[in-house]
Formats: structure tokens, C-alpha cells, sequence
């Protein structure tokens, strides 16, 4: 009896990790973070893959963005460190990083208008009230970001 029952179990467990595995091929990979989106949505796979890859490259120019301005820490530390402080310098420092925030800006636009381009008229009107509603992730909140309860 305890070797059927250990069978079974070891065979449950197989069959949900193989389920598991084929469920999560259907998907892209980092749909997960928008599954609420997508679903609200009723996007297509096609569509899904237009928002991830465009949030992949957009990702991709905040970490340079973040590199940036983690040397830019450095710099204005060793301007700090100077008897005198001049303006000029600090400003340039800043100017130097406005070309990534620009091309970080630059990204999320177009990335914005090729998934635009996507969706359909009632998804974009379904995009437009969610956005309107502060509601994109996938749980409905009662309070927005600022913590206050907002009117259900």
C-alpha cells in the first residue's frame, strides 16, 4: 500500500511540474510582470511580444542611465572634496548626463507608439481608462501611491 501511495504522489508531482513547465512556455518570458495588463487588455501574443521587447530595450537604457549616474556620484564627490566649489563644473557634470536621460526619453516614446500601434480601438480606449485610473498592475487597490484611499 505505502508503495502505491508513494507512486502516486511521485507521479502528481512529475505531472504538475511537466504542467507547470508547458504553462509557462505559452507566455514570453517577463509576461508575468504584466500578466494584469495583458489580461485586462485581452492582448494577443503577437501584441505581448511588441510591449516586452520594448520594455526590454527600455530597461536596457535605464541600467545605462543608472551606470551613469552612479559615476556621476563619483564625480560630484571629488568636486565636494575641493576647498573651492565652482557652479560651472557641478554643471557640467549634470549637462553630461541630460544626453542618456534624452535618449532615455527618446525610448520610452517610441516604445509608447509601437505599442499604441499594436492594440486595436477598444483596447486603446481600455489602455487609455487604465492609465486614467493609475490601475496597471494586476491587483485593484483601494489606495493609489500617495497611500489615501481613493474612491472605489
Amino acid at each position: 500500500m505505502s508503495f502505491a501511495l508513494g507512486f502516486a504522489a511521485a507521479f502528481l508531482v512529475v505531472a504538475l511540474a511537466v504542467f507547470l513547465r508547458a504553462r509557462r512556455r505559452r507566455h514570453a518570458p517577463g509576461s508575468w510582470l504584466f500578466r494584469g495588463l495583458f489580461s485586462r487588455l485581452a492582448t494577443s501574443p503577437a501584441q505581448e511580444r511588441v510591449f516586452l521587447d520594448e520594455s526590454a530595450k527600455l530597461r536596457e537604457e535605464l541600467l545605462h542611465l543608472r551606470a551613469d549616474w552612479l559615476a556621476t556620484r563619483e564625480e560630484l564627490s571629488v568636486l565636494l572634496e575641493a576647498a573651492a566649489l565652482e557652479p560651472s563644473r557641478i554643471e557640467a557634470v549634470l549637462a553630461a548626463r541630460d544626453e542618456r536621460l534624452a535618449a532615455l526619453r527618446r525610448r520610452a516614446a517610441e516604445g509608447l507608439a509601437r505599442f499604441h500601434a499594436a492594440l486595436d480601438d477598444a483596447q486603446r480606449k481600455l489602455l487609455a481608462a487604465t492609465v486614467r485610473q493609475g490601475r496597471l498592475g494586476g491587483a485593484r487597490r483601494r489606495c493609489g501611491w500617495s497611500g489615501r484611499p481613493q474612491a472605489a
